[in-house]
Protein backbone atom coordinates (compact mmCIF):
# COMPACT_ATOMS: atom_id res chain seq x y z
CA UNK A 1 0.00 0.00 0.00
CA UNK A 2 2.34 2.67 -1.30
CA UNK A 3 -0.40 5.31 -1.06
CA UNK A 4 -0.71 4.90 2.72
CA UNK A 5 1.14 7.35 4.95
CA UNK A 6 2.67 4.88 7.39
CA UNK A 7 4.29 7.72 9.33
CA UNK A 8 0.82 8.78 10.49
CA UNK A 9 -1.09 5.50 10.53
CA UNK A 10 1.23 3.34 12.63
CA UNK A 11 2.02 5.86 15.44
CA UNK A 12 -1.68 6.73 15.87
CA UNK A 13 -2.78 3.10 16.24
CA UNK A 14 0.15 2.25 18.50
CA UNK A 15 -0.58 5.28 20.69
CA UNK A 16 -4.22 4.30 21.30
CA UNK A 17 -3.43 0.62 21.94
CA UNK A 18 -0.55 1.56 24.25
CA UNK A 19 -2.86 3.77 26.28
CA UNK A 20 -5.35 0.92 26.56
CA UNK A 21 -2.57 -1.49 27.58
CA UNK A 22 -1.26 0.85 30.27
CA UNK A 23 -4.78 1.53 31.56
CA UNK A 24 -5.39 -2.23 31.84
CA UNK A 25 -2.21 -2.69 33.89
CA UNK A 26 -2.85 0.33 36.10
CA UNK A 27 -6.61 0.96 35.84
CA UNK A 28 -7.08 3.04 38.99
CA UNK A 29 -4.04 5.25 38.41
CA UNK A 30 -4.77 5.71 34.69
CA UNK A 31 -8.39 6.65 35.27
CA UNK A 32 -7.41 9.01 38.08
CA UNK A 33 -4.85 10.79 35.88
CA UNK A 34 -7.17 10.94 32.84
CA UNK A 35 -10.09 12.06 35.01
CA UNK A 36 -7.93 14.71 36.63
CA UNK A 37 -6.85 15.96 33.21
CA UNK A 38 -10.47 16.11 32.04
CA UNK A 39 -11.48 17.99 35.20
CA UNK A 40 -8.66 20.48 34.63
CA UNK A 41 -9.74 21.04 31.02
CA UNK A 42 -13.42 21.56 31.85
CA UNK A 43 -12.76 23.74 34.92
CA UNK A 44 -10.29 26.04 33.19
CA UNK A 45 -11.43 25.95 29.57
CA UNK A 46 -15.06 24.89 29.77
CA UNK A 47 -16.27 28.48 29.58
CA UNK A 48 -14.14 28.96 26.47
CA UNK A 49 -15.51 25.92 24.65
CA UNK A 50 -19.05 27.14 25.31
CA UNK A 51 -18.35 30.62 23.96
CA UNK A 52 -16.32 29.29 21.02
CA UNK A 53 -18.98 26.76 20.06
CA UNK A 54 -21.78 29.33 20.11
CA UNK A 55 -19.59 31.69 18.06
CA UNK A 56 -19.01 28.88 15.56
CA UNK A 57 -22.76 28.48 15.08
CA UNK A 58 -23.04 32.20 14.33
CA UNK A 59 -20.06 32.05 11.95
CA UNK A 60 -21.50 29.15 9.95
CA UNK A 61 -24.88 30.80 9.53
CA UNK A 62 -23.14 34.01 8.44
CA UNK A 63 -21.07 32.03 5.95
CA UNK A 64 -24.10 30.17 4.62
CA UNK A 65 -26.14 33.30 3.95
CA UNK A 66 -23.26 35.47 2.73
CA UNK A 67 -22.15 35.67 -0.89
CA UNK A 68 -19.57 32.96 -0.12
CA UNK A 69 -22.39 30.49 0.42
CA UNK A 70 -22.84 30.41 -3.37
CA UNK A 71 -19.40 28.92 -3.97
CA UNK A 72 -19.77 25.50 -5.57
CA UNK A 73 -17.49 22.74 -4.32
CA UNK A 74 -16.52 21.16 -7.62
CA UNK A 75 -17.80 21.53 -11.14
CA UNK A 76 -20.03 18.44 -11.23
CA UNK A 77 -23.65 18.07 -10.15
CA UNK A 78 -24.29 16.71 -6.62
CA UNK A 79 -23.43 13.04 -6.43
CA UNK A 80 -26.29 12.03 -4.11
CA UNK A 81 -29.94 12.91 -3.59
CA UNK A 82 -30.80 15.12 -0.63
CA UNK A 83 -32.25 12.13 1.26
CA UNK A 84 -29.16 9.97 0.74
CA UNK A 85 -26.84 12.88 1.45
CA UNK A 86 -28.62 13.82 4.68
CA UNK A 87 -28.95 10.18 5.70
CA UNK A 88 -25.22 9.50 5.34
CA UNK A 89 -24.33 12.60 7.35
CA UNK A 90 -26.85 11.69 10.05
CA UNK A 91 -25.82 8.05 10.42
CA UNK A 92 -22.12 8.95 10.34
CA UNK A 93 -22.57 11.51 13.11
CA UNK A 94 -24.78 9.61 15.54
CA UNK A 95 -24.36 5.88 14.95
CA UNK A 96 -26.07 3.62 17.45
CA UNK A 97 -25.35 6.03 20.31
CA UNK A 98 -28.36 8.22 19.60
CA UNK A 99 -31.09 5.82 20.76
CA UNK A 100 -28.89 4.62 23.63
CA UNK A 101 -28.36 8.14 24.96
CA UNK A 102 -31.81 9.24 23.81
CA UNK A 103 -33.11 6.92 26.52
CA UNK A 104 -30.26 7.29 29.00
CA UNK A 105 -29.71 11.04 29.11
CA UNK A 106 -33.26 11.97 30.21
CA UNK A 107 -32.99 9.43 33.03
CA UNK A 108 -29.72 10.95 34.25
CA UNK A 109 -31.20 14.45 33.97
CA UNK A 110 -34.20 13.40 36.04
CA UNK A 111 -31.90 12.21 38.82
CA UNK A 112 -29.39 15.10 38.60
CA UNK A 113 -31.26 17.90 36.83
CA UNK A 114 -29.80 21.16 35.52
CA UNK A 115 -30.59 24.77 36.38
CA UNK A 116 -31.44 24.24 40.05
CA UNK A 117 -34.38 21.84 39.56
CA UNK A 118 -35.15 19.22 42.21
CA UNK A 119 -34.41 15.56 41.39
CA UNK A 120 -37.32 13.65 39.83
CA UNK A 121 -39.55 16.73 40.03
CA UNK A 122 -41.90 18.09 37.39
CA UNK A 123 -39.30 20.77 36.68
CA UNK A 124 -36.62 18.12 36.17
CA UNK A 125 -38.93 16.29 33.78
CA UNK A 126 -39.32 19.46 31.72
CA UNK A 127 -35.55 19.65 31.26
CA UNK A 128 -34.97 15.92 30.61
CA UNK A 129 -35.70 15.64 26.89
CA UNK A 130 -34.97 19.34 26.35
CA UNK A 131 -31.30 19.03 27.30
CA UNK A 132 -30.92 15.81 25.31
CA UNK A 133 -32.16 17.54 22.15
CA UNK A 134 -29.91 20.51 22.93
CA UNK A 135 -26.79 18.36 23.32
CA UNK A 136 -27.50 16.54 20.03
CA UNK A 137 -28.64 19.68 18.26
CA UNK A 138 -27.47 22.74 16.37
CA UNK A 139 -24.19 23.37 18.21
CA UNK A 140 -22.89 19.81 17.91
CA UNK A 141 -23.74 19.61 14.22
CA UNK A 142 -22.09 22.98 13.61
CA UNK A 143 -18.87 21.63 15.15
CA UNK A 144 -19.14 18.54 12.93
CA UNK A 145 -19.91 20.59 9.82
CA UNK A 146 -17.30 23.32 9.88
CA UNK A 147 -14.11 21.42 8.93
CA UNK A 148 -15.87 20.07 5.83
CA UNK A 149 -15.87 23.58 4.35
CA UNK A 150 -12.06 24.21 4.28
CA UNK A 151 -11.41 20.55 3.40
CA UNK A 152 -13.91 20.53 0.54
CA UNK A 153 -12.78 23.94 -0.71
CA UNK A 154 -9.16 22.79 -0.78
CA UNK A 155 -10.01 19.49 -2.49
CA UNK A 156 -12.68 20.45 -5.03
CA UNK A 157 -11.89 24.11 -5.74
CA UNK A 158 -8.13 24.40 -5.18
CA UNK A 159 -7.57 20.81 -6.47
CA UNK A 160 -5.30 19.72 -3.60
CA UNK A 161 -4.86 15.94 -3.71
CA UNK A 162 -3.91 15.42 -0.07
CA UNK A 163 -6.19 16.17 2.87
CA UNK A 164 -3.89 16.09 5.86
CA UNK A 165 -5.08 18.54 8.50
CA UNK A 166 -1.60 20.03 8.81
CA UNK A 167 -1.70 21.02 5.13
CA UNK A 168 -4.68 23.30 5.77
CA UNK A 169 -2.99 24.78 8.83
CA UNK A 170 0.25 25.65 7.01
CA UNK A 171 -0.91 29.11 5.99
CA UNK A 172 -1.27 30.04 9.67
CA UNK A 173 1.26 27.91 11.63
CA UNK A 174 3.92 27.42 8.96
CA UNK A 175 5.60 24.24 7.76
CA UNK A 176 7.43 23.01 10.86
CA UNK A 177 7.44 19.18 10.46
CA UNK A 178 7.09 18.51 14.19
CA UNK A 179 4.07 20.81 14.48
CA UNK A 180 2.55 19.30 11.32
CA UNK A 181 3.00 15.71 12.55
CA UNK A 182 1.55 16.62 15.97
CA UNK A 183 -1.56 18.16 14.38
CA UNK A 184 -2.15 15.13 12.14
CA UNK A 185 -1.58 12.59 14.90
CA UNK A 186 -3.90 14.50 17.21
CA UNK A 187 -6.63 14.42 14.55
CA UNK A 188 -6.25 10.67 14.01
CA UNK A 189 -6.05 9.94 17.73
CA UNK A 190 -9.24 11.88 18.39
CA UNK A 191 -11.05 9.99 15.64
CA UNK A 192 -9.80 6.55 16.68
CA UNK A 193 -10.35 7.04 20.40
CA UNK A 194 -13.77 8.66 20.09
CA UNK A 195 -15.02 6.13 17.57
CA UNK A 196 -13.56 3.11 19.37
CA UNK A 197 -15.35 4.10 22.57
CA UNK A 198 -18.61 4.57 20.62
CA UNK A 199 -18.23 1.18 18.98
CA UNK A 200 -17.42 -0.45 22.30
CA UNK A 201 -20.56 1.07 23.82
CA UNK A 202 -22.62 -0.29 20.91
CA UNK A 203 -21.05 -3.74 21.22
CA UNK A 204 -21.94 -3.73 24.92
CA UNK A 205 -25.55 -2.86 24.06
CA UNK A 206 -25.73 -5.53 21.34
CA UNK A 207 -24.19 -8.20 23.55
CA UNK A 208 -26.58 -7.35 26.40
CA UNK A 209 -29.54 -7.55 24.02
CA UNK A 210 -28.35 -10.77 22.38
CA UNK A 211 -27.77 -12.34 25.79
CA UNK A 212 -31.30 -11.41 26.83
CA UNK A 213 -32.83 -12.52 23.54
CA UNK A 214 -31.03 -15.84 23.06
CA UNK A 215 -30.11 -16.71 26.64
CA UNK A 216 -26.36 -16.85 25.96
CA UNK A 217 -23.55 -15.67 28.19
CA UNK A 218 -22.65 -12.01 27.85
CA UNK A 219 -18.86 -12.18 27.83
CA UNK A 220 -15.72 -11.55 25.78
CA UNK A 221 -16.53 -14.36 23.35
CA UNK A 222 -19.87 -12.82 22.39
CA UNK A 223 -18.44 -9.30 22.26
CA UNK A 224 -15.51 -10.44 20.11
CA UNK A 225 -17.92 -12.26 17.78
CA UNK A 226 -19.98 -9.09 17.32
CA UNK A 227 -16.86 -7.09 16.46
CA UNK A 228 -15.81 -9.74 13.92
CA UNK A 229 -19.30 -9.57 12.42
CA UNK A 230 -18.91 -5.81 12.10
CA UNK A 231 -15.61 -6.26 10.26
CA UNK A 232 -16.95 -8.99 7.95
CA UNK A 233 -20.02 -6.98 6.91
CA UNK A 234 -17.94 -3.81 6.59
CA UNK A 235 -15.52 -5.55 4.23
CA UNK A 236 -18.45 -6.56 2.01
CA UNK A 237 -19.77 -2.99 2.02
CA UNK A 238 -16.33 -1.56 1.19
CA UNK A 239 -15.69 -4.02 -1.64
CA UNK A 240 -19.06 -3.30 -3.23
CA UNK A 241 -18.07 0.36 -3.49
CA UNK A 242 -19.05 3.65 -1.92
CA UNK A 243 -22.13 4.40 -4.02
CA UNK A 244 -23.57 0.89 -3.97
CA UNK A 245 -22.30 0.09 -0.47
CA UNK A 246 -22.23 2.82 2.18
CA UNK A 247 -24.90 5.02 0.54
CA UNK A 248 -27.37 2.14 0.13
CA UNK A 249 -26.78 0.78 3.64
CA UNK A 250 -27.32 4.31 4.97
CA UNK A 251 -30.60 4.71 3.04
CA UNK A 252 -32.07 1.41 4.25
CA UNK A 253 -30.85 1.93 7.81
CA UNK A 254 -32.43 5.37 8.05
CA UNK A 255 -35.74 4.03 6.72
CA UNK A 256 -35.67 1.11 9.19
CA UNK A 257 -34.83 3.42 12.09
CA UNK A 258 -37.63 5.85 11.19
CA UNK A 259 -40.10 2.97 10.90
CA UNK A 260 -39.03 1.57 14.27
CA UNK A 261 -39.29 4.99 15.93
CA UNK A 262 -42.81 5.44 14.58
CA UNK A 263 -43.71 1.98 15.92
CA UNK A 264 -42.47 3.02 19.37
CA UNK A 265 -44.38 6.29 19.11
CA UNK A 266 -47.72 4.63 18.37
CA UNK A 267 -47.12 1.65 20.69
CA UNK A 268 -46.36 3.82 23.70
CA UNK A 269 -48.25 6.77 25.18
CA UNK A 270 -48.42 8.75 21.92
CA UNK A 271 -50.23 11.70 23.45
CA UNK A 272 -47.57 12.16 26.15
CA UNK A 273 -44.65 11.80 23.71
CA UNK A 274 -46.06 14.40 21.29
CA UNK A 275 -46.95 16.85 24.05
CA UNK A 276 -43.60 16.35 25.75
CA UNK A 277 -41.76 16.96 22.46
CA UNK A 278 -43.68 20.21 21.88
CA UNK A 279 -42.98 21.36 25.42
CA UNK A 280 -39.28 20.43 25.18
CA UNK A 281 -38.84 22.42 21.97
CA UNK A 282 -40.51 25.40 23.61
CA UNK A 283 -38.29 25.16 26.69
CA UNK A 284 -35.15 24.90 24.54
CA UNK A 285 -36.07 27.84 22.28
CA UNK A 286 -36.80 29.90 25.37
CA UNK A 287 -33.47 28.98 27.01
CA UNK A 288 -31.07 28.26 24.12
CA UNK A 289 -28.55 30.98 24.97
CA UNK A 290 -28.89 30.29 28.70
CA UNK A 291 -28.12 26.62 28.13
CA UNK A 292 -25.30 27.43 25.71
CA UNK A 293 -23.47 29.65 28.21
CA UNK A 294 -24.51 28.24 31.61
CA UNK A 295 -21.40 27.35 33.64
CA UNK A 296 -23.05 27.15 37.11
CA UNK A 297 -20.33 29.16 38.93
CA UNK A 298 -22.18 29.51 42.26
CA UNK A 299 -24.00 26.23 42.94
CA UNK A 300 -21.21 24.27 41.20
CA UNK A 301 -23.36 21.22 40.57
CA UNK A 302 -20.95 20.07 37.87
CA UNK A 303 -23.75 19.61 35.32
CA UNK A 304 -22.34 21.88 32.57
CA UNK A 305 -18.89 20.37 32.98
CA UNK A 306 -20.09 16.75 32.99
CA UNK A 307 -22.53 17.13 30.12
CA UNK A 308 -22.50 20.25 27.93
CA UNK A 309 -18.76 20.89 27.99
CA UNK A 310 -18.04 17.17 27.80
CA UNK A 311 -20.17 16.89 24.67
CA UNK A 312 -18.62 19.94 23.00
CA UNK A 313 -15.05 18.73 23.64
CA UNK A 314 -16.05 15.25 22.43
CA UNK A 315 -17.38 16.73 19.19
CA UNK A 316 -14.13 18.63 18.69
CA UNK A 317 -12.16 15.39 19.14
CA UNK A 318 -14.40 13.73 16.53
CA UNK A 319 -14.49 16.67 14.13
CA UNK A 320 -11.91 15.62 11.53
CA UNK A 321 -13.61 12.29 10.90
CA UNK A 322 -16.91 14.05 10.24
CA UNK A 323 -15.33 16.86 8.27
CA UNK A 324 -13.55 14.49 5.91
CA UNK A 325 -16.56 12.24 5.44
CA UNK A 326 -18.81 15.20 4.64
CA UNK A 327 -16.13 16.37 2.21
CA UNK A 328 -16.19 13.00 0.45
CA UNK A 329 -19.94 13.17 -0.23
CA UNK A 330 -20.31 16.93 -0.88
CA UNK A 331 -18.85 17.26 -4.37
CA UNK A 332 -21.06 19.49 -6.52
CA UNK A 333 -22.85 21.20 -3.62
CA UNK A 334 -22.49 24.81 -2.56
CA UNK A 335 -21.09 25.91 0.78
CA UNK A 336 -24.61 27.01 1.75
CA UNK A 337 -26.07 23.59 0.96
CA UNK A 338 -23.40 21.77 2.96
CA UNK A 339 -23.91 23.94 6.04
CA UNK A 340 -27.70 24.06 6.02
CA UNK A 341 -28.16 20.38 5.11
CA UNK A 342 -25.72 19.16 7.76
CA UNK A 343 -27.10 21.29 10.59
CA UNK A 344 -30.79 20.91 9.70
CA UNK A 345 -30.78 17.19 8.86
CA UNK A 346 -28.64 16.33 11.85
CA UNK A 347 -30.58 18.45 14.31
CA UNK A 348 -34.05 17.45 13.11
CA UNK A 349 -33.10 13.78 12.90
CA UNK A 350 -31.77 13.76 16.46
CA UNK A 351 -34.79 15.69 17.76
CA UNK A 352 -37.10 13.15 16.11
CA UNK A 353 -35.50 10.09 17.71
CA UNK A 354 -34.76 11.66 21.10
CA UNK A 355 -38.28 13.02 21.46
CA UNK A 356 -39.75 9.54 20.87
CA UNK A 357 -37.32 7.32 22.81
CA UNK A 358 -36.53 9.91 25.48
CA UNK A 359 -40.18 10.86 25.81
CA UNK A 360 -41.16 7.23 26.25
CA UNK A 361 -38.46 6.76 28.90
CA UNK A 362 -39.68 9.81 30.83
CA UNK A 363 -43.29 8.60 30.66
CA UNK A 364 -42.24 5.07 31.71
CA UNK A 365 -40.36 6.36 34.77
CA UNK A 366 -42.66 9.19 35.86
CA UNK A 367 -46.13 7.94 34.91
CA UNK A 368 -45.97 4.45 33.45
CA UNK A 369 -44.84 2.55 36.50
CA UNK A 370 -41.67 1.13 34.94
CA UNK A 371 -38.55 1.38 37.19
CA UNK A 372 -36.15 2.62 34.50
CA UNK A 373 -33.84 4.28 37.02
CA UNK A 374 -33.78 1.09 39.10
CA UNK A 375 -32.83 -0.88 36.00
CA UNK A 376 -29.95 1.53 35.49
CA UNK A 377 -28.89 1.09 39.09
CA UNK A 378 -29.08 -2.71 38.91
CA UNK A 379 -27.51 -3.45 35.53
CA UNK A 380 -26.24 -0.21 34.00
CA UNK A 381 -27.65 1.84 31.16
CA UNK A 382 -27.33 -0.92 28.52
CA UNK A 383 -29.52 -3.18 30.67
CA UNK A 384 -32.02 -0.37 31.21
CA UNK A 385 -32.25 0.33 27.45
CA UNK A 386 -32.85 -3.33 26.64
CA UNK A 387 -35.39 -3.64 29.48
CA UNK A 388 -37.31 -0.59 28.26
CA UNK A 389 -37.46 -1.94 24.70
CA UNK A 390 -38.87 -5.17 26.14
CA UNK A 391 -41.84 -3.27 27.57
CA UNK A 392 -43.13 -2.78 24.00
CA UNK A 393 -45.62 -5.18 22.34
CA UNK A 394 -44.17 -8.42 20.84
CA UNK A 395 -41.08 -7.64 22.89
CA UNK A 396 -38.83 -10.49 21.67
CA UNK A 397 -39.42 -9.69 18.01
CA UNK A 398 -39.14 -5.95 18.63
CA UNK A 399 -35.90 -6.40 20.57
CA UNK A 400 -34.46 -8.38 17.65
CA UNK A 401 -35.41 -5.63 15.18
CA UNK A 402 -33.94 -3.03 17.55
CA UNK A 403 -30.61 -4.88 17.69
CA UNK A 404 -30.46 -5.19 13.89
CA UNK A 405 -31.05 -1.45 13.51
CA UNK A 406 -28.41 -0.66 16.13
CA UNK A 407 -25.96 -2.90 14.29
CA UNK A 408 -26.45 -1.16 10.96
CA UNK A 409 -26.45 2.31 12.49
CA UNK A 410 -23.05 1.55 13.95
CA UNK A 411 -21.90 -0.07 10.71
CA UNK A 412 -22.55 3.16 8.78
CA UNK A 413 -20.56 5.12 11.36
CA UNK A 414 -17.76 2.55 11.18
CA UNK A 415 -17.75 2.88 7.40
CA UNK A 416 -17.55 6.65 7.70
CA UNK A 417 -14.70 6.48 10.21
CA UNK A 418 -12.77 4.05 7.99
CA UNK A 419 -13.20 6.29 4.94
CA UNK A 420 -12.25 9.44 6.87
CA UNK A 421 -9.09 8.02 8.47
CA UNK A 422 -8.13 6.49 5.12
CA UNK A 423 -8.51 9.91 3.47
CA UNK A 424 -6.43 11.54 6.20
CA UNK A 425 -3.59 9.02 5.81
CA UNK A 426 -3.60 8.71 2.00
CA UNK A 427 -0.68 10.41 0.30
CA UNK A 428 -2.62 11.27 -2.85
CA UNK A 429 -6.38 11.00 -3.36
CA UNK A 430 -8.24 10.56 -6.61
CA UNK A 431 -10.62 13.28 -7.79
CA UNK A 432 -13.67 11.50 -6.34
CA UNK A 433 -12.03 11.57 -2.91
CA UNK A 434 -12.38 7.82 -2.44
CA UNK A 435 -9.28 6.19 -0.86
CA UNK A 436 -7.98 2.81 -1.96
CA UNK A 437 -10.05 -0.13 -0.67
CA UNK A 438 -7.00 -1.72 0.93
CA UNK A 439 -6.38 1.42 3.00
CA UNK A 440 -10.05 1.58 4.08
CA UNK A 441 -10.05 -2.10 5.04
CA UNK A 442 -6.82 -1.62 6.96
CA UNK A 443 -8.43 1.13 9.02
CA UNK A 444 -11.58 -0.89 9.54
CA UNK A 445 -9.44 -3.69 10.96
CA UNK A 446 -7.44 -1.25 13.10
CA UNK A 447 -10.62 0.24 14.57
CA UNK A 448 -11.91 -3.26 15.33
CA UNK A 449 -8.65 -4.24 17.07
CA UNK A 450 -8.71 -1.06 19.15
CA UNK A 451 -12.36 -1.63 20.07
CA UNK A 452 -11.75 -5.20 21.18
CA UNK A 453 -8.74 -3.99 23.14
CA UNK A 454 -11.14 -1.78 25.10
CA UNK A 455 -12.92 -4.88 26.40
CA UNK A 456 -9.65 -6.64 27.16
CA UNK A 457 -8.46 -3.57 29.03
CA UNK A 458 -11.46 -3.59 31.35
CA UNK A 459 -11.83 -0.01 32.60
CA UNK A 460 -9.74 1.38 29.75
CA UNK A 461 -12.82 2.83 28.09
CA UNK A 462 -13.19 5.45 30.82
CA UNK A 463 -9.57 6.50 30.39
CA UNK A 464 -10.00 6.82 26.62
CA UNK A 465 -13.22 8.82 27.01
CA UNK A 466 -11.51 11.24 29.38
CA UNK A 467 -8.57 11.63 27.02
CA UNK A 468 -10.96 12.33 24.13
CA UNK A 469 -12.13 15.38 26.03
CA UNK A 470 -8.52 16.41 26.66
CA UNK A 471 -7.76 15.94 22.95
CA UNK A 472 -10.74 18.13 22.11
CA UNK A 473 -9.06 21.16 23.72
CA UNK A 474 -6.23 21.59 21.19
CA UNK A 475 -8.62 20.68 18.37
CA UNK A 476 -10.74 23.66 19.43
CA UNK A 477 -7.75 25.93 18.85
CA UNK A 478 -7.10 24.21 15.53
CA UNK A 479 -10.66 25.23 14.61
CA UNK A 480 -9.61 28.85 15.08
CA UNK A 481 -6.67 28.20 12.74
CA UNK A 482 -9.02 26.67 10.16
CA UNK A 483 -11.37 29.65 10.41
CA UNK A 484 -8.51 32.02 9.65
CA UNK A 485 -7.28 29.77 6.85
CA UNK A 486 -10.75 29.64 5.28
CA UNK A 487 -11.19 33.41 5.49
CA UNK A 488 -7.84 33.78 3.73
CA UNK A 489 -8.86 31.32 1.02
CA UNK A 490 -12.20 33.02 0.42
CA UNK A 491 -10.60 36.46 0.28
CA UNK A 492 -12.50 37.79 3.31
CA UNK A 493 -9.19 38.85 4.86
CA UNK A 494 -5.97 39.60 3.06
CA UNK A 495 -3.11 37.13 2.94
CA UNK A 496 0.35 37.75 1.53
CA UNK A 497 0.44 34.18 0.26
CA UNK A 498 -2.44 34.76 -2.12
CA UNK A 499 -1.94 34.49 -5.84
CA UNK A 500 -3.82 36.67 -8.32
CA UNK A 501 -5.33 33.55 -9.91
CA UNK A 502 -6.87 32.57 -6.56
CA UNK A 503 -8.51 35.98 -6.15
CA UNK A 504 -9.86 35.80 -9.69
CA UNK A 505 -11.34 32.34 -9.01
CA UNK A 506 -13.19 33.37 -5.85
CA UNK A 507 -14.45 36.60 -7.43
CA UNK A 508 -15.70 34.71 -10.46
CA UNK A 509 -17.65 32.29 -8.31
CA UNK A 510 -19.08 34.73 -5.82
CA UNK A 511 -19.98 37.69 -8.03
Amino acid sequence: MRNLNYGLAIPAVVMVIALLFVSSLFPAQSQAMAGGAMTFVTNWFGWLVQIASLALVAFLFWLAFSKYGDIKLGEEDPEYSNFTYGGMIFTAGVGASLIYWGIGEPMYYLQSPPLFAEANSFSAAAWAVTYSIFHWGITGWAIYCFPAIPFAYAFYVKKQRTLKLSTLCESVVGTNPIVAKTIDLLAIFGTLAAFASSLSLTVSLLSTGASELFGIENGLLLQGGIILLFVAVLMCVMLVGFNRGISKVSDYTVLMAIGFALFVLFSSNTQFVLNNFTDSIGVMLDNFFRMSLWTDPVQQSGFPQSWTQYYWFWYYAYLIMMGLFITRISRGRTIRQVILCTISMGTLGCAFFISIFGGYAVWAQMLGGYPVQQWMSDGGLTYAVVSLIETLPAHSFVLGIFLVIQFFLMLTTMSSASVATAMLTTNRLELNGDPDNKVKLLWAGAIAVISFSVFLAGGGINTIKSLCVVAGLPMMFIYAILVKHLLHELGVIKSKKWKSSDVTLVEAVTN
